[in-house]
């Protein structure tokens, strides 16, 4: 579908730290390799075509996060709740971290659009954290972690995010070996921090 073409294409210029005045309908036509007046099908201006975008991702996020990831064992279910984070953050990763967000894009956004976006950011977060914590919960049943602590819980993650943050970029390959350990580490420093 082209418009979802064309989110992407918006996401990836965002992901990129693109200045968001420097975004034009053109540039973007150009990237999806259609014509400007197609873009215009689709949306009236720069900041709705952005504003469109981001809840479009946002809707993703939050519908993956909160229906489609399915927990099962403690340490596999982190695995894959790190992969998916990885992969958000490689995305888009303001998507884990809404202050970037706010402070790189909401300024040009209209009030309420910004307002909505953040309230979305928010929530997305909310829906990441829970996972976590319905992870974490799944490892204090299972015995490998000890009674679960809300503060300690919020420190775990906090770290994951800020580990990933240091070392999701661009180039980072998902396949490699460095990333498998990483994966194996942040695991290892959960339980660290848990127990």
């Amino acid at each position: 579908m082209k418009k979802e073409i064309i989110y992407e294409e918006v996401l990836s210029m965002l992901n990129d730290r693109v200045d968001y005045k420097s975004i034009t309908l053109s540039d973007v036509a150009k990237r999806c390799e259609m014509g400007k007046s197609t873009i215009y099908e689709y949306f009236s201006s720069k900041d709705e075509m952005i504003y469109n975008s981001i809840i479009y991702y946002l809707n993703k996020m939050i519908k993956f996060f909160s229906s489609s990831f399915k927990v099962t064992t403690f340490r596999s279910s982190l695995k894959t709740f790190l992969k998916a984070i990885i992969i958000t953050m490689k995305a888009n990763y303001w998507m884990v971290m809404p202050w970037t967000f706010l402070d790189n894009y909401a300024p040009f956004l209209s009030e309420d659009n910004a307002d909505t976006i953040t309230e979305m950011l928010y929530k997305c977060r909310e829906v990441i954290y829970s996972l976590f914590t319905q992870i974490c919960e799944k490892g204090e049943d299972e015995g490998t972690l000890y009674k679960i602590d809300d503060v300690y819980l919020n420190f775990a993650f906090c770290g994951i995010i800020g580990a990933l943050t240091e070392e999701i970029d661009k180039d980072f390959d998902f396949d490699s070996d460095d990333a498998k350990y990483l994966i194996d580490d942040l695991c290892s420093c959960v339980v660290k921090q848990l127990n």
